[in-house]
């Protein structure tokens, strides 16, 4: 769940939104739900760092079975994620 260059702290010192990564997952876990996955949603890092990341902060576990980078996020984390990062999700084009 990569953030636009605006949004990523490490490349701009003028952070236009803060947590965009994480309701990103929040989003991705709510549509897991919607189709009958639980909130389970797995996935693939750019990068080692961004992988320990995932890790750290959303108790992703590194699965590396397609890619080196893989990772899964079970229900119970998809849930914290949600309940964590609320947003309010629509269609609807800006």
């Amino acid at each position: 769940m990569c953030a636009s260059p605006d949004n990523n702290k490490l490349l701009s010192e003028d952070v236009k939104y803060l947590g965009v990564g994480g309701h990103l997952f929040a989003i991705a876990a709510q549509k897991s739900l919607e189709y009958g996955f639980g909130g389970f949603m797995y996935g693939f890092a750019a990068n080692q760092n961004l992988l320990q990341h995932y890790v750290e902060v959303f108790n992703g576990e590194i699965i590396a079975m397609l890619h080196p980078y893989q990772f899964a996020i079970d229900e119970e984390n998809a849930k914290r994620i949600m309940e964590m990062y609320d947003y309010d999700w629509t269609d609807d084009e800006i």
